[in-house]
């Protein structure tokens, strides 16, 4: 008995804490549409990179709080945040140098 409330609680924690992905795409969206909005076109690609990180940490502190299951059927939290990553990463490697410099702040200009 005690193993199939234990199942129960988890398949119920797991249910409760997956997510709507179309929601969570459109939440992920909102600030790569701010950052499109008020920066150049040649900085996008680094500030993508850094909002899709720190939204992967968001989800993945989210996912550890709310103690979603790592290996559901469904979408969780995990899984978004996963792809964050890959975006981050994917935005990351297409940037150069002197943009992630730029961005912080510390180059002005190209050479």
């Amino acid at each position: 008995m005690k193993r199939d409330f234990a199942r129960g609680r988890s398949e119920r924690l797991t249910r409760l804490s997956s997510i709507d992905v179309p929601l969570a795409a459109a939440i992920a969206a909102l600030p790569a549409v701010g950052l499109a909005a008020h920066l150049p076109s040649h900085l996008l690609l680094p500030a993508i990179a850094a909002v899709a990180f720190a939204t992967a940490g968001v989800a993945a502190a989210f996912g550890l709080l709310t103690r979603t299951a790592r290996n559901a059927a469904t979408v969780t939290i995990w899984d978004f945040a996963g792809g964050c990553v890959l975006i981050g990463v994917a935005a990351g490697a297409f940037s150069e140098p002197i943009q992630v410099s730029q961005l912080l702040g510390v180059a002005t200009a190209a050479p």
